[in-house]
């Protein structure tokens, strides 16, 4: 039976990437994100490489838009075999300067949103032996200066994949937590103009998702992208005060970054 896949955040970036390379192994999808306009892109040209795309406007945000989706998309498919979560708000630069809007935005997308739905689909995703992908960062290894609730988000991501293991495995539910690195996307592009690095070279967003994609094929449980994103990884594992020394030279230029404009 042909498979089908739920990714949040297909409208652009990473997720985006993840749906065409999905699409490229026929597998059908509903697409959920806040842009509509985005969304039907990216639905048509997951249709044009031979499979079914949906896209399905909702704010992940919201807990009664997130209760609903599911059942719009196992409407729309009539299953839902594979659950991508791709969707990342960032609230970025000193907690003093952030709203309570703005916190909250980012834990219920970055977090909330994947337990609630994980849990929601646990059922489905047991009887047909599914998976479930993380679209983590290497901020839940190493945080970030002036990224403080958006690597708090992630290191819980990181932890809520790890003890959901111990459920997922005995059912046969494959768990993938990718770590991507910095992705060519417009907000990521603006962060590196504000931070003084216009040239740092970044990924292509479809050959991260292509990773990403290849991965869970293989069967792989973890993947971190990257050898700068690998090596600050090991480096806080085995001497996190070092790194930290370091990061805090280089507050001033994180808080311009996290503070750019952001799309």
């Amino acid at each position: 039976m042909k498979r089908a896949a739920l990714v949040t955040g297909g409208g652009s970036g990473i997720g985006r990437g993840i749906a065409l390379a999905l699409a490229r192994r026929g597998v059908d999808m509903a697409l959920v994100g806040r842009r509509p306009a985005l969304l039907d892109s990216t639905a048509c040209e997951v249709v044009a490489l031979g499979a079914r795309g949906v896209a399905l406007p909702t704010d992940l945000a919201s807990g009664d838009e997130r209760a609903e989706v599911l059942g719009r998309a196992r409407a729309a498919l009539g299953r839902i075999d594979i659950l991508v979560h791709s969707a990342g708000a960032l609230a970025g630069g000193e907690l003093a300067a952030l709203s309570p809007d703005e916190i909250e935005r980012t834990v219920a997308v970055n977090l909330l949103a994947p337990i609630a739905l994980t849990r929601l689909a646990l059922p489905e995703l047991a009887a047909r032996r599914g998976a479930v992908v993380l679209v983590g960062s290497a901020t839940s290894f190493a945080p970030l200066p002036a990224a403080t609730v958006y690597s708090a988000t992630k290191a819980g991501l990181r932890a809520f994949g790890e003890a959901l293991r111990y459920e997922l495995d005995p059912q046969g539910v494959r768990l993938l937590v990718a770590y991507p690195p910095a992705t060519d996307t417009a907000m990521i592009r603006g962060m590196a103009r504000a931070a003084g690095a216009p040239s740092f070279r970044l990924a292509a967003p479809e050959l991260v998702g292509e990773r990403i994609v290849a991965a869970l094929v293989a069967g792989r449980r973890e993947l971190l992208i990257g050898a700068g994103d690998r090596a600050l990884a090991l480096a806080y594992r085995l001497a996190p005060r070092l790194v930290q020394a370091v990061l805090r030279t280089q507050r001033r230029r994180f808080a311009l970054m996290m503070a750019a404009p952001r799309k």
